[in-house]
């Protein structure tokens, strides 16, 4: 029998990794295969100048600056370095949960609308089960901030496990 198929999403938020412990402690690397999804909003191609720093991908401390360039920069460049960047920032969680005994492979998704990628993903790659962290919202911030683990959880014809750690 296959193995189930675990979609993570992940954002650049410490609050995004606090599922990871969890997956660990109650799904077994024996049965499950994960999936890190990370998704942003797609990047716009420029002419000659400033990079698009708008597509919501922020630099980390250690990037090189961003200065302007002598040729166009297109969206498939812009996308390709933010794949890049991404599974350099999660080679050690990938690391650890491969030393665990985890399948692990990481998607990296560009759309406007989070929960729409995270549904579409769900299809594609046929999961069995998304895990994620959530902030847990309630009364007048609830109403004002919608909730994508909550809109996730409704929409989602999967089961859908939810966190709130505590602190966060």
């Amino acid at each position: 029998m296959p193995n189930n198929r675990v979609v993570i999403p992940l954002n650049q938020s410490e609050l995004s990794l606090k599922i990871l412990p969890i997956v660990e402690k109650f799904l077994p690397a024996s049965e499950n295969d994960l999936i890190l999804y990370f998704v942003t909003k797609p990047p716009i191609g420029v002419g000659f100048g400033e990079p698009d720093l708008a597509a919501g991908y922020v630099p980390m401390p250690n990037d090189e600056p961003v200065t302007p360039t002598l040729h166009p920069i297109y969206a498939t460049q812009a996308e390709d370095s933010i794949k890049a960047h991404v599974e350099v920032e999660l080679i050690p969680v990938t690391n650890r949960l491969k030393e665990k005994g985890y399948t692990v492979s990481i998607v990296v998704g560009f759309d406007k609308d989070l929960i729409a990628a995270i549904l579409r993903v769900i299809d594609e790659k046929k999961i069995n089960l998304v895990a994620m962290s959530t902030r847990a919202r309630v009364g007048v911030t609830r109403f004002f901030f919608s909730n994508i683990a909550d809109t996730l959880a409704q929409k989602s014809n999967i089961p859908v496990l939810l966190i709130h750690p505590p602190g966060d």
